[in-house]
């Protein structure tokens, strides 16, 4: 038997579903549009719909904006003496009904059309999200990588828009790593571009292998068939070639000269300032004309500085052994080869720099590349990736090198476009990254983020996306990210899907939190 109250509850639902507002569009230009929809309609930010026209006319739509709605609908003269016994003395009531809806607001994708009014909403078929995403990769090759997050459909960047800066940012545990992974992966596999990897925590080492079949479908919602896998595996292995460099040799030595670095750069190596240790700064540069050779390195200097006899360059060898430069893994013998004059002509090579076992030595190994790169007189596209970029890039690098890193780099972002360098810069915060790259880059892949004032950041430096699509981050679920910009005209929500290289660098197992007995 129902009590009164559920009586009422019933009422007053049954009366809301007649009341609640037409789903419908407007647009005064052809290209904004205003809308309301009822909460049956199952809107999310950046999902698309279709506005129907009073002409017959499908426009497709997409949401930027959603937010509740009120408002006062009628007023009701109720006489409630049918109601079950029992549910109050009151025999009639004067009640005014509030009615809760959804407003948005959204943009008209594919073109402007003509203005249209009371436009009726339906669902987008998978068909038109599917023929908008082909038209916004256009006559580039498309980056497949993952699912959209609101409509059956691959998610496909496009490729050329690689051609402008990229900003990825995502907070830890957002699974930003597997996430670069999978897109370097079908860059390598879609697109003939160099790409060169600054990887600090040893990340991608394995970007050049192939994961077993069993364990990709793990991650697929489709499994791959054998022949399919056995396709997939050897199309990537032909063109990824790649190359590791590391302290260890793997495939390449990770090592340079100190002649690699401009001799202002190699001061900065010895932590000398031509103004405060202008003495040892000037007996540095006579030990450099000394050596007969082009391509020295720090023992040769130090050599020099022992066989002379002044004030200035016993306390310059002194800071050199003091410091133990010489002894940094990262420097090559004089007969080697630099790592700087083997990057180019690779397809990709992946700089190893958590292998090395100080930050000074990281340091110097950027220093070294991004100098070079922006030195050479070739214009030849490459995409340079630094994931864990506030290393590189730092607003507040605290030493002459980390400055001097932090200059090519803001030079290479604002610069570099011309002389065919691109870069990808992966970290978890934007604060931590240097504003004048981060204001350079026309991408943004954004992960989950939880701060308000990051995504306001980001907000504000890529203007072009929907405020409230940026806001949406801070609901993303693992792996979940909005990619905007040349590489997705259209903001896109998505899944990154899986992962054909194993991961290097992965968290520890909570195995020490797992139930015992």
């Amino acid at each position: 038997m129902s009590s009164p109250d559920d009586a009422i509850r019933s009422f007053r639902r049954d009366l809301v579903d007649h009341l609640k507002p037409v789903s419908a569009a407007w647009s005064v230009n052809g290209r904004d549009v205003t809308f309301t929809s009822s909460f049956d309609d199952d809107m999310e930010v950046g999902g698309f719909f279709a506005a129907v026209t009073p002409e017959g006319e499908r426009v497709l739509v997409q949401a930027h904006a959603l937010r509740l709605a009120t408002r006062d609908s009628i007023r009701l003269d109720l006489d409630t003496t049918d109601l079950p016994e029992g549910a109050g003395v009151v025999r009639s009531a004067n009640v005014g009904m509030m009615v809760r809806y959804v407003e948005g607001e959204g943009q008209v994708l594919g073109g402007a059309v003509a203005p249209f009014g009371e436009a009726v909403l339906d669902r987008a078929t998978a068909g038109e999200v599917r023929s908008l995403l082909a038209d916004n990769v256009g006559s580039s090759v498309g980056l497949p990588v993952g699912r959209l997050s609101s409509a059956p459909v691959d998610a496909t960047l496009r490729a050329s828009g690689f051609a402008r800066h990229t900003f990825l940012c995502g907070q830890s545990g957002s699974g930003k790593t597997y996430s670069l992974g999978a897109l370097l992966e079908r860059m390598l596999l879609e697109t003939d571009l160099p790409l060169v990897v600054i990887d600090p925590n040893s990340d991608y080492v394995g970007l050049g292998s192939f994961r077993s079949r069993a364990e990709i479908n793990r991650s697929r919602e489709t499994p791959l068939s054998v022949a399919a896998y056995r396709a997939l595996r050897e199309r990537y292995e032909a063109r990824a070639d790649v190359v590791v460099a590391g302290a260890s040799g793997r495939d390449l030595p990770l090592r340079i000269h100190l002649s690699d670095l401009t001799l202002l750069e190699q001061a900065l190596t010895l932590e000398l300032d031509p103004v405060a240790d202008a003495d040892e700064y000037a007996a540095f540069v006579d030990a450099t004309a000394a050596l007969t050779s082009d391509r020295y390195v720090v023992a040769q200097v130090a050599e020099v500085l022992h066989h002379r006899f002044d004030e200035a360059s016993r306390r310059l060898a002194q800071r050199i052994q003091n410091l133990r430069i010489a002894s940094w893994s990262v420097w090559a013998s004089v007969d080697e080869p630099s790592l700087v004059d083997l990057v180019q002509g690779r397809r990709t090579i992946v700089l190893d720099t958590g292998s090395l076992a100080e930050a000074r030595e990281r340091s110097v190994v950027a220093l070294a590349l991004l100098g070079r790169l922006r030195r050479r007189t070739a214009r030849t596209a490459m995409s340079i990736v630094i994931d864990e970029a506030h290393n590189v890039c730092s607003p507040d690098a605290a030493s002459g090198i980390e400055r001097a890193v932090a200059a090519h780099a803001i030079w290479i972002a604002g610069e570099g476009r011309k002389f065919g360098l691109y870069m990808v810069l992966s970290t978890q915060r934007p604060q931590k990254v240097h504003r004048n790259v981060i204001s350079q880059c026309d991408n943004l892949l954004l992960m989950r983020v939880n701060s308000l004032a990051d995504l306001d950041e980001l907000a504000t430096v890529f203007s072009h996306v929907p405020h409230a699509m940026v806001l949406e981050a801070r609901s993303f679920r693992l792996g979940e990210m909005l990619a905007a910009g040349p590489i997705a005209p259209t903001p896109m929500r998505l899944r990154v899907g899986e992962r054909w290289s194993p991961e290097g660098g992965a968290d520890l197992p909570t195995t020490w939190a797992s139930r015992k007995g």
